[in-house]
């Protein structure tokens, strides 16, 4: 079974991104009224500014929805798979045997948008599978106990 990452994380990057902007133009309003409009230090924190909320507008509206769109998480009957990244792309082949302990988490945004985090632990290292839909999230967990636990077993 396979699960993906949910499509409301490019309403939390709009949102997000949309909150860095406002508050760029508000220290752009800010600059102004500290220094006169024709100072090179005005022009200069501006275009720092600019540059930085074009930044910003990029990465919350183009990148991490098409990021968001490659990551994937997958059982099968001994590992656990997880894919993710645009660029640089990651592949972890985990074996179920492996797998410690399952963590859920939500932040304030997540329980906003009903989404979760899924944390697997193994005793060497840790991998993060973002923004899942809270119920696939929970289906995922109870599957992944269940898996450790038949694994234990044999």
């Amino acid at each position: 079974m396979e699960y993906k990452t949910d499509k409301r994380i490019v309403t939390i990057h709009a949102i997000q991104g949309l909150v860095i902007i406002i508050a760029m133009i508000f220290l752009i309003l800010l600059l102004s009224l500290l220094f006169k409009e024709t100072n090179v230090l005005f022009r200069m924190l501006s275009g720092m500014v600019i540059f930085i909320s074009l930044l910003t507008s990029y990465e919350a509206l183009i990148y991490m929805p098409l990021a968001y769109k490659k990551n994937r998480i997958s059982i099968d009957k001994n590992f656990v798979v997880i894919q993710k990244g645009l660029f640089i792309k990651t592949l972890v082949k985990m074996p179920i045997s492996k797998l410690y302990t399952v963590k859920l988490v939500q932040g304030p945004f997540e329980k906003v948008f009903n989404t979760k985090n899924i944390v697997l632990v193994t005793l060497a290292d840790e991998f993060t599978m973002s923004v899942l839909n809270s119920r696939y999230a929970d289906v995922l967990s109870r599957r992944l106990i269940r898996a450790t636990k038949d694994n234990d077993k044999k």
